[in-house]
């Protein structure tokens, strides 16, 4: 069970990715940004939230979230839920359906 739960902590680990504060003085610190007010920042590194005064502050980069996996059928299969079921089109502009 522990190892489990090791397992997963460094698969989140390694699917999250982190934000980057930079500080004046020039230490870098890698975690969540968890928000802030207009004279503090929130991180989250590890377990732990930390509060910097935004004068102490050089840079804060956000790193994007990776795109979601998308599965496409192989070519020529039919998507799921659709074989063998009749689609309805949307009548034609034609005089007896105006």
């Amino acid at each position: 069970m522990l190892l489990r739960t090791a397992v997963l902590a460094l698969a989140c680990a390694a699917a999250c990715p982190a934000d980057t504060l930079t500080l004046r003085d020039g230490q870098v610190i890698q975690g969540t940004y968890m928000g802030g007010t207009a004279r503090t920042v929130k991180m989250q590194i590890d377990d732990t939230v930390k509060t910097y005064d935004v004068t102490d502050i050089a840079t804060l980069q956000f790193t994007p979230p990776a795109p979601a996996a998308s599965v496409t059928p192989p070519a020529g299969h039919a998507h799921a839920g659709t074989a063998g079921t009749n689609v309805r089109k949307a009548p034609a502009d034609t005089p007896e359906h105006i």
